[in-house]
């Protein structure tokens, strides 16, 4: 196959509209100020409510897409790499997920006053989207990972 100036301005304008949407995809989160999620990175809970995280480190692979979370069955927007939700909730049971056409994740936890949780949520290359996963990890895991994450808003409003 002969090269053209043709060919070349056709594959450079592909190019601009691949990284335009990859961009777009990333950028489609809601992050907070810089200074509130700074804050929100003091890893303590009050009296009386616990303190959960849900994050998603900056992992090169599978990383492009959002993936949505819920918080007992109510929309809580997505995720994108290397973003958090911090939630303080009443003590009680809570389920946290997360799907794509080819996976869901699902995890519970009964979430006491003065504790704090961490949920890493990772997105693995699949067939056709994301395969999901979550899993509870601890404090020294979890803030050392939230502390590169920037903080987003959550739809998900707390009682």
């Amino acid at each position: 196959m002969k090269i053209t100036k043709m060919n070349i301005r056709g594959f450079s304008f592909l190019l601009v509209i691949v990284y335009a949407l990859f961009a777009y995809s990333c950028a489609s989160t809601s992050k907070t100020t810089s200074e509130k999620s700074e804050a929100a990175k003091t890893f303590t809970a009050s009296d009386d409510k616990g303190t959960v995280y849900l994050y998603r480190t900056g992992r090169a692979v599978g990383a492009a897409g959002q993936l949505s979370v819920r918080v007992n069955s109510t929309t809580a927007g997505g995720t994108g790499p290397g973003t958090f939700f911090k939630w303080d909730l009443k003590p009680g049971s809570y389920t946290f997920a997360s799907s794509s056409a080819e996976s869901s994740a699902v995890i519970q936890i009964d979430v006491k006053a003065g504790q704090v949780y961490y949920i890493r949520q990772d997105a693995r290359m699949g067939l056709s989207s994301g395969r999901i996963t979550m899993k509870e990890v601890d404090s020294s895991q979890g803030e050392s990972e939230v502390k590169k994450c920037k903080l987003l808003i959550s739809s998900y409003v707390p009682e």
